[in-house]
């Protein structure tokens, strides 16, 4: 996992309360989003806010040392075993970024369905197929970012070809976390920002 915007994907996955324990001393806390900033209310029932510069101290401590003792932050961030219940939350819930390709899967398009019916808070990533094999494409107006209920990744009603989805030019991509699709998206076609359908307005920044 990159943890360079950590802080970014926390709001993200504290968009909703999420009660969690400290790793050493299974104290519970929660971890909440208000107003696209980061709250953690401890077990006496006390708020404070989790500032955006106390999480990248604390990632780049992490990333040199990788250790998942709290008291190895101390100097940088008071916060740290919320911060490693943080991490140890994303990773374990983050769900594995999954490729529909005619090309590369049996029954591509079945299982993208049955995916968008198991997933309908999910996101789908749009692109063309020639996007992983060509330098000289431009992927920038054919790679865009869906939630599941659009109907632009959904509806093969509005398709002739059988595998309208998975089997003709485009393939699909899906998460339940937008952040690591995006991420995705990025290490595929190399650009520095994704294209969001209309469908995501309400996730915009």
């Amino acid at each position: 996992m990159a943890y360079k915007d950590f802080y970014h994907l926390m709001l993200e996955y504290f968009s909703q309360p999420v009660e969690l324990f400290t790793g050493s001393r299974n104290v519970p806390f929660i971890l909440y989003t208000e107003e696209q900033k980061l709250f953690v209310r401890n077990g006496k029932d006390n708020t404070s806010r989790i500032d955006p510069k106390e999480v990248a101290a604390f990632v780049e401590r992490f990333e040199e040392s990788e250790s998942l003792l709290a008291k190895d932050y101390q100097d940088v961030t008071f916060k740290a075993s919320y911060l490693l219940a943080a991490m140890k939350y994303i990773t374990e819930q983050s769900a594995s970024v999954l490729r529909f390709h005619s090309e590369e899967l049996d029954n591509s398009e079945v299982q993208y369905k049955n995916w968008l019916n198991a997933n309908p808070e999910g996101y789908v990533l749009n692109l063309l197929k020639r996007s992983e094999i060509s330098e000289a494409l431009d992927p920038a107006s054919s790679t865009c970012l869906h939630s599941v209920g659009c109907s632009s990744i959904n509806n093969e009603r509005s398709y002739s070809h059988s595998e309208p989805f998975t089997g003709n030019d485009y393939f699909k991509i899906c998460s339940v976390s937008l952040y690591a699709l995006e991420q995705e998206a990025i290490r595929i076609t190399k650009l520095s920002s994704v294209r969001r359908h209309s469908c995501l307005k309400s996730n915009m920044d």
